[in-house]
This record gives structure tokens, sequence and C-alpha cells, in this order.
């Protein structure tokens, strides 16, 4: 359901729904949205996850049931923890997909040289370029933030190759600040 026009005839207009899969993908991308961001969230698991190998190694040179008496709270705090960040973003975006029932409905988007206009069943929102603070792109979606913590999500699964172009190079032109990655 794509519109055939360009944004170099001034509008680009595309009719899509959003999925749980999206928010997921969102919250990811939100969430790595630093390269040390990326790095941070990859390491603070080996937090619990150190010590608790640590103690099953020694377990395994003493051989001594009371180690393991005196680690399974520690087990457990790592893999509660892992489960935890790791799963995260899932138990986010389910939430937020699930209670927001515009989310639910077919939305249109259209991008053109004064900002982005979305439009659904129940509701609609336009946005002017000097609104946004920055962008960021990832591998599925767009990111506009509109506040250092609160972005609106473009999926770029809705586009053509040649229309994800366009739309980097209108992004690049109307907001002063991409977060790259």
């Amino acid at each position: 359901m794509q519109d055939s026009r360009s944004i170099a005839d001034a509008r680009l207009q595309v009719t899509y729904q959003l999925t749980q899969k999206d928010f997921v993908e969102s919250l990811k991308a939100y969430r790595e949205r630093s390269t040390f961001r990326r790095w941070l969230w990859r390491l603070i698991p080996a937090i619990p996850l150190g010590p608790a190998g640590f103690g099953i190694l020694s377990y395994f040179e003493t051989s001594d049931p009371q180690v393991v008496s005196n680690l399974a709270p520690l087990i457990v705090l790592a893999v509660f923890w892992v489960v935890l960040l790791w799963g995260s973003p899932w138990l986010g975006a389910r939430m937020q997909f699930r209670k927001q029932p515009a989310a639910h409905v077919p939305k249109t988007i259209s991008l053109d040289s004064s900002g982005v206009h979305w439009r659904w069943e129940g509701g609609s929102s336009d946005i002017d370029w000097k609104s946004f603070l920055k962008w960021q792109e990832s591998t599925t979606q767009f990111l506009l933030y509109t506040s250092p913590l609160i972005f609106n999500m473009i999926p770029k699964r809705i586009f053509t190759e040649e229309q994800i172009s366009e739309i980097r190079l209108l992004l690049s032109k109307n907001i002063p600040v991409p977060v790259i990655r």
C-alpha cells in the first residue's frame, strides 16, 4: 500500500500498520543508540555472571556441596539479571503495544517539506521539522526524537530502497543531529 510519489515530488505518503516487533526493534535501537551504550548492554550481564562462573569453577576444584548452596543465590541472581536486561525491550514493547489502541490501526504517514504527518482512525499528528532534536537509523527503523527520551518510530519495512535513500536525505536536510551508530 505504497504511494508511488517520492520526496522529490515534495511528498511521500505510505499507509502501514505497526506490529509488536516494530516496538521491540525500536526499543532495542534506542537502547543501543551509541557505541558506548551498545557495549554497555553487552557487558553489564558480566557483573553477576563473572562471580557466578568463578564460584562454579571453585566447586569443581573442591567438590564441596556447601559451595553449591552458597552459590545458589548468586546463580539465581545472575540468571534473573541476564533475563531482565535482555528481555526488557521485549517486555516493554509488549506492554506498550498492547496498551496503545492507536498502535493497532492502520496509519498513513506523509513526509514533506514542512514535517512529518501521521493520520489514523481516531487521531492525527503533525510535527514540524524544527520540533525534532535528532534522528537515528537502525537496521529496521528510523527514530525521530522530539526530546532526548521520546521518539517516533518509522519502520523501514514500509518503504522501498529508493524511498529509504530519499528519507535519509530529507532527514539529514531537516533534522540537525543524526545519531551515528
